[in-house]
């Protein structure tokens, strides 16, 4: 486990690190917090606090949010990476994306059309 890097060499953190479902993803300054630390599980499933980068409902229009959620299973819980370093969410076919292409400390993440853009570029644990 360790953290996913992306746009502006942000890392991917869950909200306050609460594990509570629902509770946004966002980008932050790269640190130790545990709402930072991922672990890339066998299923195709990154894992923080126990539980699961999650898109919202199961949706899948661009501007869709990203959240922590239980474990199930889900396609909407599964995601590739691809030879670019875009994630890919299984269920939606579109990629994890910093909102607004912006690099700021708190800004959220979302699903949208893959464009291999910078804040669509992701680097994950090894």
């Amino acid at each position: 486990s360790g953290v996913i890097s992306g746009y502006g060499g942000k890392c991917a953190e869950v909200a306050g690190s609460l594990s509570a479902n629902g509770t946004a993803i966002q980008l932050n300054a790269c640190g130790t917090g545990s709402g930072q630390s991922w672990t890339v599980a066998a299923d195709g499933t990154l894992r923080a606090l126990g539980k699961c980068l999650t898109v919202a409902g199961g949706a899948t229009a661009d501007g869709t949010p990203v959240q922590l959620g239980t474990c199930t299973g889900a396609t909407s819980q599964k995601w590739t990476s691809d030879a670019k370093g875009q994630l890919v969410g299984t269920g939606s076919g579109k990629c994890l994306d910093a909102t607004g292409a912006s690099s700021a400390n708190g800004t959220k993440l979302q699903i949208w059309t893959c464009a291999a853009t910078a804040n669509q570029l992701w680097k994950l644990p090894a």
